[in-house]
């Protein structure tokens, strides 16, 4: 009966570990690079160039092939580019993603090429 109850609790807890891991796509999140908000982004005076790490809630997605989506957090919204680094993302929309990447400007706004996503 011990053996059975061990063998239960060791699963539950592999499941538990399981649905907290994130999702990883490309290099992954850097954690070298400091987590900003989408404001600091557009508020920044020179922020091409820049790599930065955010933090929010996938809003919208490319529905053909996963090859972009739009970041959403408490300040706003950026799009993210998943092309660059030839990466996709299945359909993952309304779920929490940290993206790590390079601003550059495109069609007159500001974008994020991403080098590494997690999404849970």
């Amino acid at each position: 009966m011990r053996k059975i109850f061990m063998t239960v609790m060791a699963a539950a807890v592999a499941l538990s570990l399981a649905a907290c891991s994130a999702e990883k796509y490309g290099a992954g999140v850097d954690k070298k690079i400091a987590q900003v908000k989408v404001k600091d982004i557009f508020l920044d005076s020179n922020p091409v160039g820049k790599k930065v790490t955010l933090k929010g809630r996938i809003s919208s997605q490319c529905g053909s092939n996963g090859c972009w989506f739009v970041l959403k957090d408490d300040t706003g919204q950026i799009f993210i580019n998943l092309g660059p680094n030839n990466m996709t993302l299945p359909p993952r929309m309304d779920k929490e993603a940290k993206v790590t990447g390079t601003v550059y400007p495109a069609q007159g706004e500001l974008q994020v090429a991403a080098e590494g996503v997690e999404v849970r």
